[in-house]
């Protein structure tokens, strides 16, 4: 994980943190407020979502790119190995 997610990650658990104080700390009722924070969290859990599955498709890139990259190597080899012989 790079620091650009590690940094997200770190952002949103914040935010999820002060929404959360805020909210308990607001002058509503109970069921405005647990409300208010079902919906927060709902939030929170759709944008970690959305950053998992960038994080995965980026993952899967790179491993496509490394095999693509590990085929081309072992194919030059073998051509080197077969103008040596």
């Amino acid at each position: 994980m790079n620091n650009s997610n590690k940094t997200f990650i770190a952002f949103l658990a914040g935010a999820a943190a002060g929404v959360a104080i805020g909210m308990l700390l607001a002058p509503e009722s109970g069921d405005i407020t647990r409300d208010k924070l079902s919906r927060q969290a709902d939030l929170l859990l759709g944008d970690l979502e959305d950053q998992w599955e960038v994080g995965f498709q980026k993952i899967k890139e790179l491993t496509d790119s490394a095999l693509a990259e590990a085929e081309r190597l072992k194919e030059e080899g073998e051509r080197a190995v077969k103008e040596r012989a």
